[in-house]
C-alpha cells in the first residue's frame, strides 16, 4: 500500500508533462493550415510599414549596388505585388534590389518599391542577387 501515492504521484506527472508537451507544441506551429496555405491575407503587415523611407536609406544603393529610382518611377506595393512574407524561399532579403535596413529600425527599402519594405517579404519583382555575399 505504501507504493500507491508513489505511482499516483507518477501518474500523474508523466499526464501533466505528456499534456504540456502537447500544448507546447500546438504554440510552436506555424499559421498555415492543414493544406500548408497561410490563411492571413498578404497584404497583414502593411499598416506596420511606412509609406516613406529615412533618407539614409533612400538614398543607398541595393546590396547589389543598384541605385534607388526617383519617388515618382517608384510601384506602390500593390502594383509590385508584395507579399507580408516568403514565396517558396525568395524574400526581400535576398533580392537584388533590397536596400538593407540603415538606420536600426530592422526594415528597409527597394530600388523599385515605394516605402519601407521588410527583409522577410516578396513581391513579383523579386530578381536573384547579382552578386555573392562575402562570408
Amino acid at each position: 500500500m505504501g507504493d500507491e501515492p508513489r505511482e499516483s504521484r507518477r501518474r500523474l506527472l508523466r499526464v501533466t508533462g505528456c499534456g504540456s508537451l502537447v500544448a507546447l507544441a500546438g504554440c510552436l506551429g506555424s499559421d498555415d493550415d492543414e493544406n500548408g496555405v497561410n490563411d492571413r491575407p498578404a497584404d497583414w503587415c502593411f499598416e506596420d510599414l511606412d509609406e516613406s523611407v529615412p533618407d539614409i536609406e533612400a538614398n543607398a544603393p541595393s546590396i547589389d549596388g543598384v541605385e534607388r529610382k526617383a519617388p515618382e518611377n517608384l510601384l506602390s506595393k500593390e502594383d509590385a505585388g508584395y507579399h507580408c512574407g516568403p514565396v517558396e524561399g525568395q524574400q526581400c532579403g535576398n533580392c537584388t534590389f533590397y536596400i538593407d535596413d540603415r538606420d536600426g529600425d530592422a526594415i528597409g527599402a527597394c530600388t523599385e518599391v515605394a516605402g519601407q519594405i521588410r527583409s522577410v517579404d516578396w513581391c513579383e519583382l523579386w530578381a536573384a542577387r547579382a552578386k555573392v555575399q562575402d562570408g
